[in-house]
C-alpha cells in the first residue's frame, strides 16, 4: 500500500507489502484487500492481493502445551490451523471472485486455496470445468485433484491426457499417477506408466520420481490391473513401459494381504516370462531395483545363463541383493546341524551385514518384525534387540523360539461364542474389547463379552525351522545385521 492508500507500482514494494499484510489478522486489513480487489483490474497487481487474502483465512491455533512431541506439519503456512472471525468472509469473497474470474486468474485462486488448505469443493468443480475447456490448465487441475478425497469421473480423461503429455511437468505427472492409480479406469495403468517415463526424462526430478514410484507400486488398486500389467510386461519387454510393468508384476507377486488371484497370476506371469530373455532381464532388473528377494533363487541360477545379457543382469542384481553364486558359500546348511553345533558356529562365524539385510527379507522376518521406529510395529521390535540379547542368546531365540518367549508376546488362543477362533499375541485389552495380531500380522478385535474361553500356548508364533534352509554364513550375517543397529 502506498501513501494515502495508493497501491505502489513497484514489484518489490508490492511483494514486501503483501508479505507483511498476510501476517496481520485484522478486520481493517481484510476490508482493504476486498476493497482493492473490487477496483483493481490489472491481473498482475491482483495476484498479491489474492494470495494475501487467502493466507489470512487461517491463523495459528493457540498453543496449549501438548504438541511438542508431534511430528511437524511441513505443508504450511501454519503448524496448527485455526479460523478466526473473518475466515468465512474471506472464503465468501474468494468464491465470488472465482465464479467470474478469467481462466488464468481462476487457476491462480484455486492454487492459493489448495496451498493454504482452504476447504472449497465448488472450487474443484470450477477448475475441472476450466481444464476441460483449456489444456493449459490441466497441470493445475491435476494438482488440485491429487489432494481431493473423491475425483469425479469426468475429470479422468484430462488427467490421462496430462499424464501422457510431455508438457505437464514432473509435479503434475506425479500427481496424475496418484490420481489414476486410485481409479479403475481402463487406461489408468498405461497412462500412469507414461507419466512415470516422462518424469524419468526430466532433469532434477528425483523427488517427484520417488513419490510417483511409491504412488504406483504401493497403490491398493494396482492388483485390479494385474492382467493389463502382465500383458504389458510380456508384449513390451525391453522397453521402458515393459520395465515398469515388470516391476509392478514383481510387486504384486510378492504382495502380502492382497488379492490371492492377482498374486497367483503375477507369479505365473513370471514363470511364463522366464523362457524369454527380454522378459527374464526385465524381471531380474525389477527385483534388483525394488530390492525384492522374490526371485533370488532364479537369479542365482541365471548367473550362469548362456545368454550373456541375462548373466550380466543377474550379476548386477546379485550384487544389489547380496545373492551368492552357487558354491561360493561353503558353510553347511543349518538343517544339517544339531542345534548346539549350529549355535556354536553362527556365534563364532563372521558374516556380512548387507547379506544379513537380504536374509532378513528372504526369511520373511519383516512380516512379523520391524527394525525401524518409523514403521508400523508388529511383533517384537528388533531395532535394539542386540542391546538386550547377546549374540548366542539371539541365535538361540531364532533357532529355538519356544524356549524363551518375549514378555507380552505369548500366543493366546481365543474361542468365541459364535464359533470363530483366533490365535496371536494381545496388543490391547483395555476397555470392553481385545485386539490381537496373528502370525500374518493381521489385526483382529472383538468384544470381551464375545469370548467363550481363552488359553495361552507354550509355543511361540515364530516357526522353529525358519533358518533351516539357510547356511551358517547367512544366519551369521543375519545376526551381524541385527547387531549393527546397536549404537557403538
Amino acid at each position: 500500500m502506498g501513501e494515502k492508500g495508493g497501491y505502489s507500482d513497484d514489484i518489490d514494494t508490492r511483494k514486501a507489502a503483501a508479505w507483511a499484510l498476510m501476517r496481520m489478522h485484522k478486520v481493517e486489513v481484510v476490508d482493504e484487500l476486498i476493497k482493492r480487489l473490487s477496483s483493481e483490474k490489472d491481473l498482475a497487481k491482483r495476484r498479491p492481493l489474492l494470495s494475501t487474502l487467502a493466507r489470512l483465512y487461517h491463523t495459528e491455533a493457540e498453543w496449549k502445551g501438548d504438541s511438542w512431541g508431534t511430528r511437524p506439519d511441513t505443508r504450511g503456512p501454519y503448524y496448527q490451523l485455526a479460523t478466526w472471525e473473518q475466515s468465512e468472509r474471506i472464503l465468501t469473497s474468494l468464491k465470488t471472485i472465482l465464479k467470474e474470474a478469467p481462466a488464468e486468474e481462476a487457476a491462480f485462486i484455486i492454487t492459493m486455496l489448495n496451498k493454504n488448505r482452504i476447504p472449497a469443493n465448488d472450487a474443484l468443480d470450477r477448475i475441472i470445468d476450466l481444464a476441460l475447456q483449456d489444456d493449459k490448465l490441466i497441470p493445475v487441475a491435476i494438482t488440485q485433484l491429487a489432494s481431493a478425497d473423491n475425483v469425479p469421473a469426468r475429470a479422468l480423461p484430462f488427467v490421462i491426457k496430462g499424464a501422457r503429455s510431455s508438457e505437464s511437468g514432473p509435479s503434475a505427472h506425479a500427481d496424475a499417477v496418484k490420481v489414476l492409480v486410485a481409479s479403475d479406469h481402463p487406461e489408468a495403468i498405461s497412462a500412469s506408466i507414461e507419466a512415470l517415463i516422462n518424469i524419468g526424462k526430466a532433469q532434477g526430478a528425483g523427488k517427484q520420481a520417488g513419490a510417483a514410484r511409491d504412488y504406483f507400486l504401493k497403490a491398493p488398486k494396482l492388483e485390479n490391473h494385474h492382467l493389463a500389467l502382465e500383458t504389458m510386461a510380456a508384449e513390451k519387454a525391453g522397453s521402458l513401459a515393459g520395465n515398469w510393468a515388470a516391476m509392478a508384476v514383481i510387486e504384486l507377486a510378492s504382495r502380502k494381504g492382497g488379492s490371492p488371484e492377482s498374486r497367483e497370476m503375477s507369479q505365473k506371469a513370471i514363470d511364463k516370462g522366464w523362457s524369454d530373455s527380454k522378459q527374464k532381464i526385465a524381471f531380474i532388473n525389477a527385483a534388483r531395483d525394488l530390492r525384492n528377494p522374490l526371485i533370488n533363487d532364479r537369479i542365482r541360477i541365471a548367473l550362469s545363463d548362456p545368454d550373456q545379457a541375462v548373466a550380466k543382469a543377474a550379476r548386477d542384481a546379485a550384487g544389489r541383493l547380496k545373492i551368492q553364486a552357487p558354491g561360493a558359500d561353503k558353510t553347511p546348511k543349518i538343517a544339517t546341524l544339531k542345534v548346539e553345533d549350529a549355535l556354536k558356529q553362527v556365534t563364532s562365524h563372521k558374516g556380512d551385514i548387507s547379506l544379513g539385510q537380504a536374509v532378513f527379507a528372504r526369511a520373511t522376518c519383516n512380516a512379523c518384525h520391524t527394525v525401524s521406529q518409523d514403521e508400523k510395529q508388529k511383533g517384537p521390535y528388533l531395532g535394539n534387540i542386540a542391546e538386550t540379547y547377546r549374540r548366542n542368546e539371539l541365535a538361540e531365540s531364532i533357532l529355538v523360539p519356544n524356549k524363551t518367549i518375549a514378555q507380552g508376546f505369548a500366543t493366546n488362543v481365543f474361542n468365541l461364542k459364535d464359533g470363530r477362533s483366533f490365535a496371536g499375541f494381545v496388543t490391547d485389552e483395555a476397555g470392553d474389547t481385545v485386539s490381537i495380531r496373528d502370525i500374518s500380522s493381521t489385526e483382529h478385535s472383538f468384544k470381551k463379552s464375545e469370548i467363550k474361553d481363552r488359553s495361552t500356548l507354550a509355543t511361540s508364533l515364530m516357526p522353529a525351522g525358519l533358518m533351516a534352509g539357510f547356511t551358517v554364513h547367512e544366519m551369521a550375517s543375519l545376526l551381524d545385521y541385527l547387531e549393527s543397529f546397536v549404537k557403538k
